[in-house]
C-alpha cells in the first residue's frame, strides 16, 4: 500500500485483565485487521518510519544505512534537495557539516 494511505494508530491489546503497554499498528485497508510494528514507543517508532519513509529526507541515524548515505545524498542532490513529504518535529540533518550547508545552499531548507 503506498505510505500515504497507511493507517496508523495507537493500539492496546486486552489479555485477560491485563492490558499491554501501547504499540503502533498499521491497519489494512479493510479497516478490521492490523498489524503491531516495532516497540512499544509509538511517537519515537512512528517518527522512525516517517523519516525513513520520506524519500526527500536523509535517511536516519544508525550504522545500518552507512552504506547508502552517500548514494542517498546524491540521489537528493540530483532532485534538488526537495522539501521533505510529511511534516516532523525532528529535525533531520544530513550526515556531515558540509552535505548540510550545501543541501541548505541548494535546496533552501
Amino acid at each position: 500500500m503506498p505510505f500515504q494511505d497507511a493507517l496508523a494508530a495507537w493500539s492496546v491489546k486486552n489479555s485477560g485483565i491485563n492490558p499491554t503497554s501501547p504499540s503502533l499498528s498499521l491497519f489494512h485497508p479493510n479497516g478490521f485487521t492490523s498489524t503491531d510494528v516495532m516497540g512499544h514507543e509509538v511517537i519515537e517508532d512512528w517518527s522512525f518510519i516517517v523519516w525513513y519513509m520520506d524519500k526527500n529526507r536523509p535517511l536516519p541515524p544508525g550504522t545500518a544505512f552507512d552504506e547508502y548515505r552517500q548514494a542517498d545524498y546524491e540521489r537528493r542532490k540530483a532532485a534538488g534537495f526537495p522539501k521533505p513529504l510529511f511534516p516532523s518535529n525532528i529535525p533531520t540533518q544530513e550526515a556531515t557539516p558540509e552535505q548540510q550547508a550545501e543541501r541548505e545552499r541548494i535546496g533552501g531548507w
